[in-house]
């Protein structure tokens, strides 16, 4: 607890946060009126302010970095080794997938492409013709021509903005896949393979045929096994274009596959609430200053008619407004002290402050005025003035006028009573709406279930 309190210190000490400034004037002067520390008060907020967004934070990052570690063991077994394919007119979607041989410990990661449920469209005849001219250009892929041949071929699944459907085969069998992809070759001389693309568009189909002469690829062992193992998942893949899902194989160059899906990243999300949470707890913490301020400032404007009777009172029974301020600060305190849980007057404490200020040594005068000041409220400071000035005039008829004071505040009171009436009465309108809404709905649905 310490560190976070003598982090937001330092936080508040370099970045100047206590400092006057723009948009902190309503913030600072409700935290100083609610506290009869002055500027410590708004300084010892500030820094609890810092420390529980620091907390915050260091809960969030700590939370970052566990969702990540978890992320980065890796996926979920997949048991069935099923993929949900989208449905039509969603589009392909791509996977990201870990795979691994039974038995052994590590796995390689695959970019699978699952593609959409087909269905054939209606199209004109002049789109295939167009889309012939299209696939002798894009078939070749990163090879040079169809007369050498050791990259992958590039079969489109269809042509002129999907408007034309592609279906592949190959002769012979094993050369090349239905995707494009080369199975291998074991002849150094190359081997022949037709390609035969079958380009259906409005139930009207045209048949190309292309040679591709196909070379031994010269890859690695593991690459030569990721490769087989896409063109499996591409085999199953196209023989189950219209199911619901696709079954992964289990089975490839003989050895058994395990295969695991990775989840999706969770850190970004939680640093991100991480941070939103901070920014929330903040603001409710100011929310929080606001309201108990607009509470003090009611429970000023609705004290002032008692105060004026008292100090009345008081000065009629012969008592100096000093010795009336003293009277009242006792009374106030040592009814505080046998009851604890007695609600907190402003006012009093106010004057129980006036009090210790002339007792420091501050003049009477002076410790007036800066009683109304720190009430802050127009009332209070006409009266700060009237008991200043009175007390360097003479204290001659200030017992009248505080008698007529007291009388017009009590019309003042009872308006600002009629006002938080009027204000409580606005706020009880969207419970008594949905109340409302409750019972129309109670009578209306076993109306209609009758029918």
């Amino acid at each position: 607890m310490n560190f976070y309190r003598k982090t937001g210190v330092f936080l508040v000490d370099q970045l100047k946060l206590d400092r006057p400034g723009k948009g902190k004037q309503r913030l600072q002067q409700e935290l100083v009126s609610l506290s009869l520390e002055g500027r410590m008060a708004v300084r010892e907020y500030y820094v609890r302010k810092a420390a529980v967004f620091l907390k915050i934070l260091t809960a969030g990052i700590l939370i970052f970095f566990v969702c990540l570690a978890f992320w980065a063991k890796g996926g979920e077994e997949m048991e069935t080794g099923l993929l949900v394919r989208p449905g039509y007119g969603e589009g392909d979607r791509k996977e990201s997938l870990n795979v691994q041989v039974a038995g052994e410990e590590t796995s390689q990661q695959l970019e699978v492409t699952v593609q959409e449920r087909k269905y054939t469209e209606q199209e004109k005849q002049r789109l295939l013709d167009q889309a012939a001219q299209e696939l002798e250009h894009l078939i070749r892929g990163a090879n040079p021509s169809l007369d050498e041949v050791r990259e992958d071929l590039y079969f489109p699944a269809s042509l002129q903005g999907g408007a034309v459907q592609v279906s592949w085969s190959t002769v012979p069998y094993g050369v090349i896949g239905e995707d494009g992809s080369l199975k291998g070759s074991e002849d150094e001389n190359g081997t022949l393979a037709e390609i035969q693309g079958t380009l259906a568009c409005g139930g009207k189909e045209t048949v190309c045929t292309l040679y591709a002469r196909v070379f031994p690829p010269e890859l690695p062992e593991q690459e030569r096994f990721r490769r087989s193992v896409q063109r499996e998942v591409a085999l199953a893949d196209a023989d189950a274009s219209c199911d619901e899902t696709l079954k992964l194989p289990e089975i490839v160059d003989g050895k058994e596959l395990i295969w695991s899906k990775r989840s999706g990243n969770p850190a970004p999300a939680v640093l991100a609430l991480t941070l939103v949470l901070a920014a929330a707890v903040c603001l409710e913490m100011d929310s929080r200053v606001h309201q108990k301020a607009a509470e003090r400032k009611n429970q000023l404007m609705l004290s002032y008619p008692d105060l004026m009777w008292k100090l009345t009172m008081l000065l009629g029974a012969g008592l100096s407004m000093k010795g009336a301020f003293s009277r009242i600060s006792e009374e106030y305190l040592r009814s505080r002290a046998h009851d604890r849980k007695r609600r907190i007057s402003y006012v009093y404490e106010e004057i129980t402050c006036a009090c210790r200020e002339m007792q420091s040594g501050i003049p009477e005068a002076q410790a007036y005025e800066r009683f109304g000041r720190r009430c802050q409220l127009p009332e209070y400071i006409r009266l700060g003035s009237v008991l200043s000035q009175n007390l360097r005039k003479g204290a001659k008829g200030l017992t009248a006028l505080l008698e007529s004071e007291a009388e017009s505040s009590l019309n003042e009171r009872k308006n600002h009573a009629r006002k938080i009436g009027e204000q409580a009465g606005t706020k009880l309108l969207l419970p008594m709406m949905l109340m409302l809404g409750i019972v129309l709905v109670i009578l209306m649905v076993p109306a209609f279930l009758s029918f």
